[in-house]
């Protein structure tokens, strides 16, 4: 599965819309901008698009260093890097305020940016987003980060693809997917991406409760590293906000549970809208 992508300032990026929303007195149709976690690309919303290109302009960008996007320039990365991208991207190439939905850091990528640049976000939606990670699961994720810079050559997939889909027979497409985009991506920018996720231990509380828009925060029952907990009590700190629990799923819940997380974010696309119409 390869998609066709158009670049922007380096940016790679999959759009796809219906030849109805393309025609909407041009394109009325609200923009929605999906953003894929570490070491994946912009495929990994192929089960989203296929619904949601029916209604709204979506767009599905490889982050840098991932898929067709190129390196940035800084080789120590912060979260403000990827925002900085995110609002050029959308400012340039879109031209209005659109709908974010990120996940794993894709969603820390997609809180930051609403923090950081409110104007160009009408909602966000965060998937299996991190909040006030414990200091042993971030020694874990940093001890895991530090080896990835020491050895780019070294097997990258089997490890993740084990915590992601635990063996589970049912997701085995799912699972080659995603270990296919592991193996065969731009190893130091995953090594880079990871390296700064690892320090991550999420957006804090002041700055998370600066986000007026409408605001989703989903993750699945078994995640380990996302956990319920960390959904349930971001959501609870925002005014606008609510949280999803998927059961039975785990990180890779939009690829795995993709049925479930379509129906939560259409709810949340139909809110966002209102939102927009009801504040313009």
């Amino acid at each position: 599965m390869k998609w066709l992508r158009k670049t922007s300032g380096g940016m790679a990026y999959h759009y796809q819309a219906n030849d109805l929303v393309n025609d909407m007195t041009n394109s009325k149709a609200t923009p929605i901008v999906f953003i894929h976690g570490v070491g994946l690309r912009a495929e990994s919303w192929y089960q989203q698009l296929a619904v949601f290109s029916e209604r709204y302009r979506c767009y599905a960008l490889d982050m840098p260093g991932h898929g067709e996007s190129a390196l940035l320039a800084n080789p120590t990365l912060s979260l403000d890097d990827f925002a900085d991208v995110l609002k050029t991207f959308i400012d340039e190439v879109i031209g209005q305020s659109a709908i974010i939905v990120g996940h794993s850091l894709g969603a820390m990528t997609a809180l930051q940016t609403a923090v950081s640049y409110p104007k160009v976000v009408r909602g966000v939606a965060a998937l299996n987003a991190i909040y006030d990670r414990s200091d042993s699961a971030a020694q874990n994720v940093q001890v895991r980060a530090g080896s990835l810079l020491d050895n780019l050559d070294q097997n990258v997939s089997d490890k993740p693809i084990s915590r992601w889909f635990n063996d589970d027979a049912k997701y085995l497409y799912e699972a080659e997917l995603c270990r296919t985009w592991l193996d065969n991506g731009n190893r130091l920018g995953y090594a880079r991406a990871y390296q700064m996720f690892a320090h991550l231990r999420g957006i804090s509380a002041t700055d998370l409760q600066a986000i007026t828009v409408p605001a989703l925060f989903l993750t699945g029952e078994l995640d380990a590293n996302s956990t319920p907990d960390m959904s349930l009590i971001m959501a609870d700190l925002l005014a606008n906000a609510h949280a999803v629990i998927v059961p039975k799923a785990r990180h890779m819940a939009q690829m795995t549970h993709a049925r479930s997380v379509n129906e939560a974010l259409a709810t949340f696309f139909t809110q966002c809208d209102a939102y927009t119409t009801n504040n313009a």
